[in-house]
């Protein structure tokens, strides 16, 4: 395995210096004597730029947002393509078939210009990342390309005048008006095969692994593949096509990170050793921004990986998304968790489906403790495990039995299940009774849900099983001393309860204070001390802040209690803190996500900084009895003036229906519709932050200010809660 680079001596260049250069260069070309309009007519000018991301706190977290001064040409270069093809080797190689052209000629595809670039290899021993060309969106003549260049950027930089971002609609040129027209907000750009080509002579990544993750690579393919149709190669006197290009310094990709080791830890994921029938990766649409490998990692990639993880920092290799599969499959797993544990004392987190935790994998993973786990069990019937998961029965008895090792060693796991038909609830029934003597911090219970594509039949009615689902749930919760959660926790929590905000506990972690203290499952919390939040999420900041003994007030089956919480309590295992992977449960405390004050905070300096009379708010048909009663109790200034827009998951289809997977398409959907159907335009459009990672991209790495770019019209992201709301 590769040392660590942590030490602050081996210096690296400040975050994407070499991607904003390239930007300078290529806006200060497309720029340089032409004129920018707005979708009204009006000249813009533009002094600045910045690259797009979700909002401010993402903005400042990953190094994205911040304002770059434009530099601005005195005169219009003669060479405009030569220029910015120096301006992308200055950052890039470009591949043939087989090797990388380091060095090669060049020509405009009508004799008028031409070139040549000699490049010395990278010699640091890093992994080579290289990607694809995409297929070409428009042919462009040389008279309007740079025209076409900007069209590219823009998909990833803001410009701005007076710190304001400014969406122009049309470019005017010396060779005339050309409109930059915003791609149908639902189609992805295009971006070759989603899956890598893994026997390929240069293994290149998909750029479907960095189009939501890393948005500025995909930029850099997109202007190769306009190149490509403008211009002819050569090398040592033979024609050469670029079908591919590769990063030239991998460290010009260290990026800010939240410093997370699973930064690195998650690339070992991108295989899996089962094939369960209900698998939601089976249903993945092919231009979903996300990348499915037929491969483990390369040793070199995980090394490189390694090399620049930097936690301390907060700085690490870009990220790239792929499908997330069997986390302990990798034989370097254990190689991989000492590395990193002698660089951060963060916690580990792994979903794994159990059969590759054999008593010495647990053993060496109690080694590098603190370590959390999600085990899918699903059912702790031997031949049905075997039949709809498709595992090796060698293999599902250690699934079956790691359990009763990780609390041998103490190691915290919850369990998770999937209430599909093919598990029904008298087996799910008896795999919770049996899992609960062993002890999991939570059970969680899977609604099932499946996309359009997913190739095994889902003939069952949704609300019919959900519902049947969450009543059993109910019912179980009675029977355990173990919190048991149904996903997603907003079904139960809008169409089972009269109060949809109430602050209703699932349960208590057990070993945890609030299981000594007496919480119940039902409980409603309308004190935490002097406290009285009024929804999950405040309750969640509460009890976080509270130190020593504290009076929790509590409804329980319309009467009024009150219990003490002692937070001082020693912590016995299970419960060994706050946070589980990515649960928040304070002292033990189980609740289902919701909205909090912050949103309506939000809501309100939004529609009043806009001065907007009437706005709509998108929601999904799982948040809209949640969105409305928000709307009405803690906004309630401005309710008359605000419509919910309900989202509609058409890209995915089948049964989803969160907001968290919606993307720019169905929202833009969802708008024309409610346009349509009340003959009105808002003033502001407000859309929840959930499903939008932090450079702002949904699932097919569209980015959510092309919504104000298609309509013309003040669109803000509510970014105060980012998952399970609205």
């Amino acid at each position: 395995m590769a040392l660590l680079k942590t030490d602050s001596q081996v210096g690296l260049p400040r975050a994407r210096e070499a991607f904003h250069r390239y930007i300078g260069s290529i806006l200060g070309l497309a720029l340089c004597g032409v004129t920018l309009q707005d979708h009204r007519g009006e000249a813009l000018h533009p002094t600045a730029y910045r690259l797009r991301c979700r909002d401010s706190h993402s903005a400042s977290d990953y190094g994205l947002g911040e304002s770059v001064p434009l530099s601005r040409l005195q005169q219009v270069p003669e060479d405009l393509v030569g220029e910015s093809l120096t301006a992308l080797l200055d950052l890039t190689i470009p591949e043939n078939a087989k090797v990388p052209l380091f060095s090669a000629d060049w020509v405009m595809a009508d004799g008028s210009t031409g070139g040549t670039w000699d490049h010395t290899p990278d010699l640091s021993g890093d992994f080579t990342f290289s990607y694809p060309l995409p297929p070409a969106e428009e042919q462009a003549g040389s008279h309007i390309y740079l025209v076409s260049l900007l069209k590219i950027v823009l998909d990833e930089v803001d410009l701005l005048a007076n710190d304001e971002v400014v969406n122009p609609a049309a470019v005017m040129t010396e060779s005339g008006f050309f409109p930059l027209t915003v791609r149908p907000l639902a189609q992805p750009h295009p971006l070759a095969e989603r899956t890598e080509n893994a026997k390929a002579a240069i293994r290149r990544q998909p750029l479907f692994s960095v189009s939501q993750t890393e948005p500025t690579i995909p930029i850099l393919a997109r202007h190769w593949s306009l190149l490509a149709s403008l211009l002819r190669f050569s090398k040592k006197g033979e024609d050469t096509e670029p079908e591919g290009f590769r990063l030239r310094r991998t460290a010009d990709w260290v990026v800010p990170s939240h410093g997370h080791p699973s930064e690195v830890y998650e690339h070992l994921a991108r295989v899996c050793n089962v094939a369960c029938s209900f698998c939601y990766l089976f249903g993945n649409p092919d231009t979903l921004a996300i990348a499915r490998a037929k491969k483990s990692i390369a040793r070199d990639e995980l090394d490189t990986r390694m090399t620049y993880y930097r936690p301390q920092e907060r700085r690490a290799l870009f990220s790239a998304q792929w499908e997330l599969n069997e986390f302990l499959v990798d034989p370097r797993l254990p190689e991989v968790m000492r590395d990193l544990r002698e660089t951060t004392d963060r916690p580990f987190f792994f979903t794994t489906n159990g059969n590759p935790l054999t008593p010495r994998i647990v053993e060496q993973l109690a080694e590098v403790k603190p370590v959390h786990f999600v085990v899918s069990t699903n059912t702790v019937d031997e031949p049905l495990r075997q039949e709809v998961m498709k595992e090796r029965p060698n293999r599902t008895w250690t699934a079956l039995h790691c359990l009763q090792e990780l609390r041998r060693h103490e190691i915290p796991f919850g369990v998770s299940l999937v209430a599909t038909p093919d598990f029904p609830l008298a087996d799910l029934t008896r795999t919770i009774e049996t899992v609960s003597e062993l002890d999991p911090n939570f059970i969680r219970v899977n609604e099932p849900g499946f996309t359009r594509d997913h190739p095994s039949p889902m003939d069952f009615d949704t609300d019919v099983l959900w519902g049947s689902v969450i009543e059993w749930t109910q019912s179980m919760r009675e029977k355990t001393h173990v919190p048991i959660i149904a996903i997603p926790s907003a079904y139960e929590e809008n169409f089972f309860y009269d109060d949809p905000l109430a602050a209703r506990v699932i349960g208590t972690i057990p070993g945890s204070p609030a299981a000594v203290c007496g919480l119940r499952p039902g409980d409603v919390v309308v004190g935490v001390g002097y406290l009285r939040p009024s929804t999950r999420s405040e309750v969640v900041s509460a009890l976080m802040l509270v130190k020593g003994k504290v009076k929790l007030r509590i409804r329980r089956a319309g009467q009024s209690l009150e219990l003490t919480l002692d937070t001082e309590l020693m912590p016995k295992y299970p419960y060994t803190g706050p946070y589980i992977g990515k649960y928040i449960v304070p002292h033990g405390v189980v609740t289902a996500p919701s909205i909090s004050s912050g949103d309506a905070r939000g809501i309100a300096q939004q529609i009043e900084e806009v001065g907007a009379r009437h706005s709509w708010l998108v929601t999904s048909s799982l948040m809209l009895p949640a969105a409305r009663a928000f709307i009405e109790r803690s906004v309630a200034e401005h309710a008359d003036g605000i419509d919910f827009v309900v989202a509609t998951n058409d890209y995915l289809g089948g049964n989803i229906r969160v907001m968290d997977m919606c993307t720019v398409g169905d929202i833009h959907g969802a708008l024309v519709r409610h346009q349509e159907k009340t003959g009105r335009t808002p003033e502001l459009i407000l859309v929840p932050a959930t499903g939008f990672n932090a450079h702002g991209r949904d699932l097919v790495g569209r980015h959510w200010g092309d919504l104000e770019r298609a309509w013309n019209i003040p669109v803000r992201l509510l970014g105060h809660t980012t998952q399970f709301v609205f």
